[in-house]
């Protein structure tokens, strides 16, 4: 599963402190579920302002959301959201986990969501 192979380097350095050795591979992966069960899912999209691109929040998941559109991420953003650039930023609790990045082609579905601050900025 992709999402276990971007969580790698949150959660095998802390095991491999917390156990003193280098986790096994079982330990590695009941780490990875004890994690899993307590995501949550913010969505980022990017508004290019002047020479930066800068990052807005216009979306939140649960798990059960998540599990939902997992096996075809990128499918869903276009289908939801359209086109453009995204961080699809990942939480255990409130501590952050990995963001995994998605751009996909197509017309932008997402203008709306975003803060009144950054619409001044979107050119739609």
């Amino acid at each position: 599963m992709w999402v276990k192979q971007a969580f790698r380097d949150y959660y095998k350095p802390k095991l491999r402190r917390e156990l003193k050795r280098d986790p096994t591979q079982e330990e590695c992966d009941q780490r990875f579920e004890e994690i899993y069960k307590e995501l949550r899912l913010t969505l980022l999209a990017g508004v290019n302002e002047g020479v930066s691109l800068y990052f807005y929040e216009i979306g939140q998941f649960t798990l059960d959301e998540f599990n939902a559109f997992r096996d075809r991420t990128e499918e869903y953003l276009v289908e939801r959201f359209g086109g453009g650039n995204f961080k699809l930023n990942f939480y255990e609790g409130d501590s952050f986990v990995v963001t995994v990045n998605f751009k996909p082609e197509g017309e932008p579905k997402w203008h709306h969501l975003l803060p009144e601050k950054a619409k001044p900025f979107v050119n739609p």
